[in-house]
């Protein structure tokens, strides 16, 4: 693991605490009413019988959402590269399944064996690897041959005026440079070619949504929550937290009481 993975998982994903910070935003302000992990679980197509390996699972979030529909002969391993995050999956996930697998891994080194897994998730993930082939590579690796690989990612409009309201409140804020360096890295506009090169048959499906924020406070946690998401870049200066609520609170009074922000969100199926 390279030292910017080493201070991203220390800074950003030492536990999930501002990952749910941004569950929570979506999950409370979303307008399509149809949650989007349950979402990601009807793309996926679930065979009676199958070794699913998940990369950089988070809290669990898919699993706790879909429990119900978790076939009861799948063979699970969770995994992320971050310690923190993974015993917070485990803990959420203790009485969903008893029998779901962990491990601590990084998905340019894989220790798993050749065509190990029928399936294989990356949510929000790719565009934190610091070499995607080098990770692809692996994934194709550990899959078998008539398995499929499951990645979800955001395209370059995704939360569009977030950033200009960021960017208008301190235009020395680099929440606009840690979107594009995500957005330039692995996402809609540009996945497909970078899978293209392990996989012959790529598809992108989109989830339609935006957001409709009321609540000052869950942007304000939200953007605080983007500190360190890219290795060193400062979003909001905690010492301008009142100032930017401030701020939204103007916005929101102009707009009717609410800010609507735009998503763009989808997952590329890849199959051999």
């Amino acid at each position: 693991m390279t030292a910017e993975h080493e201070k991203l998982k220390a800074q950003q994903y030492v536990n999930s605490s501002k990952f749910n910070a941004r569950i929570h935003l979506h999950a409370t302000y979303s307008t399509n009413i149809y949650p989007w992990p349950c979402w990601v679980w009807d793309q996926i197509e679930a065979t009676d019988h199958a070794k699913v390996l998940e990369l950089g699972g988070g809290n669990g979030l898919l699993w706790m959402a879909n429990a119900p529909r978790i076939p009861p002969h799948w063979d699970i391993t969770v995994t992320d590269f971050s310690p923190g995050m993974l015993e917070d999956a485990r803990l959420n996930l203790s009485s969903v399944n008893p029998h779901i697998q962990y491990a601590v891994v990084d998905a340019m080194h894989i220790p798993y064996l050749d065509e190990t897994f029928d399936i294989v998730i990356a949510n929000h993930m790719l565009y934190h690897v610091k070499d995607r082939k080098q990770a692809l590579s692996e994934i194709r690796r550990v899959l078998k041959q008539d398995g499929t690989f499951y990645a979800t990612t955001v395209g370059s409009s995704n939360m569009l005026e977030m950033k200009q309201l960021v960017t208008a409140f301190d235009p020395n804020s680099r929440y606009e440079q840690v979107l594009e360096s995500i957005t330039s890295n692995f996402s809609l506009d540009n996945g497909a070619e970078q899978l293209h090169a392990w996989f012959q048959d790529v598809q992108c499906q989109r989830y339609e949504d935006a957001l409709v924020v009321t609540d000052a406070d869950a942007l304000v946690e939200y953007v605080l929550s983007c500190n360190g998401l890219e290795t060193g870049q400062m979003v909001l200066d905690p010492r301008q937290v009142d100032s930017f609520r401030d701020y939204i609170n103007h916005h929101m009074k102009q707009g009717g009481g609410k800010i609507e922000i735009r998503k763009d969100s989808g997952i590329f199926i890849s199959r051999s």
